[in-house]
């Protein structure tokens, strides 16, 4: 079985110039992302949660739904079937 350098590397042979160029691009985009760290253990202070670093689309992501969940009506929710009987 071929490592996955060794796939890549015979993959990337098998494209042409310009597509090799494509994926170089997105190899380096991805080389400089920030690192996904660890869930905070439990304890953490809150202001370690200032240090967490996620992209735009992520953070308008968690705005909305966080905007979204004052909306959630848990009243009509239906919790009995999910009991243990």
């Amino acid at each position: 079985m071929a490592s996955t350098l060794e796939e890549l590397h015979s993959l990337m042979d098998a494209l042409p110039l310009s597509d090799q160029e494509r994926v170089l691009a997105y190899a380096r985009e991805l080389a400089h992302r920030p690192v996904a760290q660890a869930a905070l253990p439990p304890g953490s202070a809150p202001e370690a949660l200032l240090r967490i670093i996620v992209s735009p689309e992520v953070g308008d992501a968690l705005q909305q739904a966080y905007e979204e969940s004052g909306r959630i009506d848990t009243e009509s929710w239906n919790l009995e079937k999910y009991l243990w009987k």
